[in-house]
């Protein structure tokens, strides 16, 4: 089936747009039924032409006459490369899963952004904002050899950054959990699998017959790992933590809210292994050096006079109950530290700050 998808958005819009046009009307399909995308855009708006899924000889003659039509409505090249909305990307990530994996979908994909994800994961929703979720693509799967009416849930979050994606991830992660070697990190849970790949989260959980579906919710996130752009590494995600004696699996992110306080946000984070005992270290940048010391003093004068312990004119040390030994550091715009042993996080944290400068 012929398929046309176009890509509409305001040049205020953080996507990079490929034209720059005057007042449009355009259509986005899906299937045979078309929904309008945006009307009478005001000049200068941004539009860009994301995709035709097309056969033989119309899809070359659809394309030049869409640019022809778009041109003569003022458009002008920008050089700029195309960019695609997120739920364009997430409709490739589960057309690729639909061809790698011995599944069909049942019915159609159910979309959440923000304004409505409380519709779905009612309470939980602002832990999903607060990360930078930008959208939830909800889809359910059934193999074909699947036992009564067994299926697998499939939610396919956007979160904006693969920052967000490893904020709600590592919350997920428990001593027990066994890790599976898909996408940037993917562990199972009682009824499924987790797993983040570049800046998405994926949860899959079988419905019912939970043993005999495990091969299916492996091929489903592996799909899924595969056809979703590739992210960073986490040396790269991490830094600038070092990476020696980091434990496998520690990375973390804290959009907002590191240790209770909401005003740490941007908390970089790792555990590790020294002579045996294990501490985490962390770090923060600031915009700026005066934004760096704002949030450094005021972590410190939240603190009671004598919970907290003067370590010079840039660092304080304080015991945060059910978590330990922290020690506070402030170098240039950053903010940074350890928990845990004092002594044993001292040639690490070295380490740390060295990077800092």
């Amino acid at each position: 089936m012929a398929r046309l998808s176009i890509l509409c958005f305001t040049g205020g819009g953080e996507r990079s747009p490929a034209v720059s046009c005057s007042p449009v009307l355009l259509f986005k399909h899906y299937g045979t039924q078309p929904r309008l995308c945006l009307t009478n855009l005001p000049a200068g708006s941004q539009i860009g032409f994301v995709r035709q899924n097309l056969r033989g000889a119309m899809r070359q003659r659809l394309g030049i006459l869409i640019v022809a039509t778009m041109l003569a409505a003022g458009c002008k090249e920008t050089g700029q490369p195309v960019a695609e909305s997120p739920q364009t990307q997430m409709t490739a990530i589960l057309e690729a899963v639909a061809a790698h994996t011995p599944a069909q979908r049942l019915g159609e994909v159910t979309w959440y952004g923000p304004d409505n994800l409380h519709e779905y994961i009612d309470g939980m929703a602002p832990y999903f904002t607060d990360s930078g979720f930008v959208r939830l693509a909800h889809s359910e799967w059934r193999a074909a050899d699947a036992a009564g009416d067994a299926y697998v849930e499939l939610d396919l979050y956007d979160m904006g950054s693969p920052e967000g994606a490893l904020d709600v991830l590592c919350d997920s992660r428990t001593p027990g959990t066994v890790y599976l070697d898909i996408g940037s990190e993917a562990h199972r849970t009682e009824d499924g699998i987790e797993l983040r790949a570049g800046r998405y989260y994926v949860k899959s959980v079988a419905r019912r017959d939970v043993a005999g579906q495990q091969d299916l919710l492996k091929a489903l996130a592996e799909a899924v790992a595969a056809a979703a752009p590739q992210g960073p590494s986490d040396d790269s995600l991490l830094a600038p933590l070092p990476a020696e004696d980091r434990l496998p699996h520690s990375a973390a992110y804290t959009t907002k809210g590191f240790l209770g306080r909401e005003f740490l946000r941007g908390v970089r984070e790792a555990a590790y292994d020294v002579n045996g005992k294990n501490i985490r270290l962390f770090v923060m940048g600031a915009d700026d050096l005066t934004a760096a010391a704002r949030v450094f003093q005021q972590w410190r004068t939240s603190l009671t006079t004598a919970l907290a312990r003067d370590e010079g004119p840039e660092s304080f040390a304080y015991d945060e109950p059910y978590v330990g030994h922290v020690l506070v550091i402030r170098r240039g715009r950053y903010v940074a530290g350890a928990i845990g042993d004092p002594a044993a996080a001292q040639e690490s944290l070295k380490r740390l700050l060295a990077r800092l400068e």
